[in-house]
């Protein structure tokens, strides 16, 4: 068991040195804020000071000096983009300086110059800090190598490793960190959803409750009342018989509607069901001609090739709008258009003023024009409604592609 871990462990630290030494290796997604370019920026100057002037006196001014300068500072900027690319020409700028600078050992006891060494710090940091563990595994071996190859004395080589750590543990830690925060808030985003979603499901709940307590009592005693009038008040005329007949009807498709809401509500995930089409469109106009209202309906394109959510939008859409018309203007004439093309349903409600007075509850405020206002604009159309040549007119545009933000104007009537 343990060899094979052993085993496991040193393939993937092979994977880890070919990735360091050919492959891209792209570092951890991170913000690039202001403040660190600007230490970065800082560190690449001060590397650049260094790397001129803390050399041998024989050395400061040569072309040499200035080249190593500068290629140490650009290690140093490198690390913001790609600390992998940075670490490679850190590893040549670590082979190369011992042989340039043959007086550095005398001068200071390390063979590198000191642009180098403060160099390799910042990248050895900034490795560990964007990389996996085994790539800064990878990095540390191997810059443990290149450290050791040029020191030979086995204390100054221990002693040059051992600093070498810590900027590696420095990072490494940092980035645990950060990966434990990042966690820790995904874990709350999540616990924060789950809430949301157990506070949505609740309300739905009392609002089924409050639907099935409330409103289905009345429209029971509704669709009852109108069945039983006839035998009631015997004597009635065909006429009122068959109003009353047609009150029952709808009072009992309320009850239909209002129990597939309460399934709705009290489903998680509801299963999508069969949505209004052409037919339906022409049923609902016929039963406003029924009522009393003078209804046209002139439907350009192909209703039921809409998306689903599209044709039960447009459906409730125009279903609230000649309810509207009926409770606010009884008795004016009311004329439907729906235009389908250009990847747009376009629907227009046109009512002109009643000759009729309202129904006494006419002026109260209710949500139709909202729950249409929000229809629209769930599925990114536009909607407007308001008085016009002295009617009301419900203006929606619904887009049958991918939904983008809507826009609404709503009036009075």
């Amino acid at each position: 068991m343990e060899t094979s871990r052993l085993v496991g462990a040193g393939r993937q630290l092979l994977r880890a040195v070919w990735l360091v030494l050919v492959g891209g290796g792209k570092p951890d997604p991170r913000r690039r804020s202001r403040t660190r370019v600007v230490v970065v920026v800082a560190m690449a100057a001060w590397t650049v000071f260094i790397g001129t002037q803390a050399v041998p006196i024989l050395a400061q001014g040569s072309l040499f000096c200035y080249v190593v300068a500068f290629l140490a500072a650009a290690t140093v900027l490198l690390t913001l983009w790609r600390p992998l690319w940075a670490w490679r020409l850190l590893a040549v700028l670590l082979v190369v300086t011992p042989d340039m600078y043959p007086g550095l050992l005398r001068f200071w006891g390390w063979p590198w110059a000191p642009a180098v060494v403060m160099a390799a710090v910042i990248v050895l940091y900034a490795v560990a800090s964007r990389h996996s563990q085994a790539v800064e595994a990878a990095v540390g071996t191997l810059t443990a190598v290149l450290v050791a190859v040029q020191l030979s004395d086995w204390r100054d080589a221990f002693l040059g490793v051992g600093l070498m750590i810590i900027p590696l543990v420095l990072g490494s830690s940092i980035r645990e960190r950060r990966l434990a925060e990042k966690e820790r808030s995904e874990q709350q985003r999540l616990r924060l959803a789950e809430e949301a979603r157990g506070a949505v499901l609740d309300e739905r709940a009392r609002i089924a409750r409050e639907l099935h307590d409330i409103v289905a009592h009345h429209m029971s005693v509704l669709a009852l009342r109108a069945d039983s009038a006839r035998y009631r008040y015997p004597g009635l005329s065909p006429e009122l018989i068959e109003e009353f007949a047609a009150q029952q009807a709808t009072a009992r498709e309320g009850m239909t509607e209002m129990r597939r809401l309460l399934g709705v509500l009290r489903t998680e995930s509801p299963e999508t069901m069969p949505q209004p089409g052409a037919e339906q469109l022409a049923e609902l106009t016929e039963r406003m001609r029924e009522a009393g209202s003078t209804v046209k309906l002139a439907l350009h394109g192909d209703y039921d090739a809409l998306p689903a959510g599209v044709a039960l939008s447009a459906y409730r859409i125009i279903q609230e709008a000649l309810s509207n018309a009926a409770r606010h203007a009884p008795g004016g004439r009311i004329s439907i258009e729906v235009d389908i093309g250009e990847g747009l349903a376009r629907i227009t409600v046109r009512n002109t003023a009643g000759g009729n007075p309202p129904h006494r509850d006419s002026e109260r405020p209710g949500h139709g024009l909202l729950g249409m206002r929000e229809r629209a604009m769930m599925l990114g159309g536009t909607f407007r409604a308001g008085p016009e040549d002295g009617g009301f007119v419900v203006r929606a545009t619904l887009p049958l592609g991918d939904p983008v933000a809507g826009t609404s104007e709503v009036g009075t009537s």
